[in-house]
Order: C-alpha cells, then structure tokens, then sequence
C-alpha cells in the first residue's frame, strides 16, 4: 500500500473510534437518577396502559427464559413483570422490567406481587396504591 492509502485507512478508523466513544457516552446514565419512572401514565383509546411488544422482546433478547435458557418463544412458569408498575408511572422499558415466577405475577401463591406494591406504594391520584 502506498502512504495515501495507509493515511486514509487510518483516519476512517480514527472516525469510526470517534463515533463509537461518543455513542458509548451519550448511552451512560447518570447513576443517581431512577429512569425507572415515565411519570404520567400513557392510555390507549380503551383506557388500558399502552405497552410495547418491540420492548418485551428486546428484554427477551437480552435476558434468556429461567426455565428454558432461549431468547424468544413461551416462558414457562416464569412471567414478565414491570419492577416500576406502569400503573404508578413506570416505563416501558427493558431496565424497567425482570422475571418473575407466574405463581407471583398472578396471586396463585399465598404472595402476590401486584397486592404487595399496592401496599409499598401507599397511593396517588395516579392510579389507587401508587407512590
């Protein structure tokens, strides 16, 4: 290779190294803010909370089924669970979100996760028993 060719294989990477610690920056949360929560609640037209499966599966891509280990397809016995309740003002969000087992997530088991948060979150004109 000739020394023109060198150079500019050499400053199209220094650009490339450029661009991915500026990316790798702008993606850093500050550490002492809880993104966790969205404020307002957003509703569909039906009232229901609006919910976005390109966030569930994102989560599913990053985070294997406990039972299974895949990426994508059925869980079984374990459910989805938004740790921030949208109800109370979470986001929908992957960092938002964990597994949890379905005899939780449903109140067949003695606990019931959605009760408990209930109670912890004390309530707001949010939505009955948020913080």
């Amino acid at each position: 290779m000739d020394r023109i060719t060198k150079f500019v294989l050499f400053a199209v990477m220094l650009v490339w190294v450029a661009v991915i610690v500026s990316v790798a920056r702008a993606q850093t949360l500050d550490p002492i803010v809880d993104y966790r929560y969205a404020g307002e609640v957003i509703r569909d037209a039906d009232g229901s909370i609006h919910r976005s499966t390109k966030v569930i599966n994102a989560f599913k891509k990053m985070w294997a089924c406990p039972s299974t280990g895949l990426h994508k397809g059925a869980c079984p016995g374990w459910a989805v669970d938004h740790t921030v309740p949208l109800a109370c003002g979470g986001r929908d969000a992957v960092f938002n979100m964990a597994w949890i087992p379905d005899d939780c997530k449903s109140c067949a088991a003695d606990y019931c996760k959605d009760r408990y948060e209930r109670v912890v979150y004390g309530g707001n004109d949010m939505s009955t028993g948020c913080p």
